[in-house]
C-alpha cells in the first residue's frame, strides 16, 4: 500500500511539475484587462506613479496570433499625466510628422490624439496638452485605432472603467 501511495503520489508531483512548465503565464495574462497600478523610480530617485491595463480583445497579425494594445499612464510632476498607446506582438508605425492614434470614448465619436513614437519604437506617448487622460479618466470604454505597419490598422477596446490613482 505504501509503495502504491508513493507511486501515485510521484506521479502526480511529475505531472503537476510539467504542467507547470507548459503553463506559463503569457504577456497578456500578466499584464490583463483590469487597471494595474505601479511605481518607478525616476533618475533622481523620485517615485513616478503608473498605471497600465491591456486591451479586452487582440488581433491575430503575422508576428504574433494575439497582438494586442497596452495603455499606459504616468504620472508626471507637474501633476499632469502622460499617456502611452503601446502594441505588443506586432510593429507599431506612424508617420514622424503626423504620428497619431485615432480614440473613442464611451462609443462616442472619433478623435485623434498626436504624439511621438516611443523610444523603444512600439507605441505612441500622447504628451498632456492632448487631454487624452482626462477622457481616460472618466470613461468607461475606450477604443484606439492603431497602425501596424502592414498589418494595417487595427481597432483596440480597453474597459478603462474604474480607474483611481488613490
Amino acid at each position: 500500500m505504501n509503495r502504491k501511495f508513493l507511486s501515485l503520489t510521484a506521479a502526480l508531483l511529475v505531472a503537476a511539475c510539467g504542467k507547470a512548465e507548459n503553463e506559463q503565464v503569457t504577456q497578456r495574462q500578466q499584464i490583463g484587462q483590469q487597471w494595474k497600478y505601479e511605481k518607478e523610480k525616476g533618475a533622481d530617485g523620485h517615485e513616478i506613479p503608473l498605471a497600465y491595463i491591456g486591451s479586452a480583445n487582440s488581433v491575430r497579425t503575422m508576428t504574433a496570433p494575439d497582438t494586442f494594445a497596452v495603455l499606459l499612464l504616468q504620472k508626471m510632476r507637474n501633476g499632469e499625466t502622460g499617456v502611452t498607446v503601446k502594441a505588443v506582438g506586432a510593429p507599431f508605425t506612424c508617420d514622424l510628422s503626423d504620428c497619431a492614434v485615432e480614440a473613442s470614448v464611451d462609443g462616442g465619436a472619433s478623435t485623434s490624439w498626436k504624439g511621438r513614437m516611443t523610444d523603444a519604437k512600439d507605441g505612441i506617448s500622447i504628451p498632456p496638452p492632448q487631454r487624452a487622460f482626462e477622457a481616460i479618466e472618466k470613461a468607461k470604454t475606450l477604443t484606439v485605432t492603431i497602425d501596424l505597419g502592414q498589418q494595417g490598422k487595427h481597432s483596440f477596446n480597453f474597459n478603462t472603467a474604474g480607474f483611481d490613482w488613490s
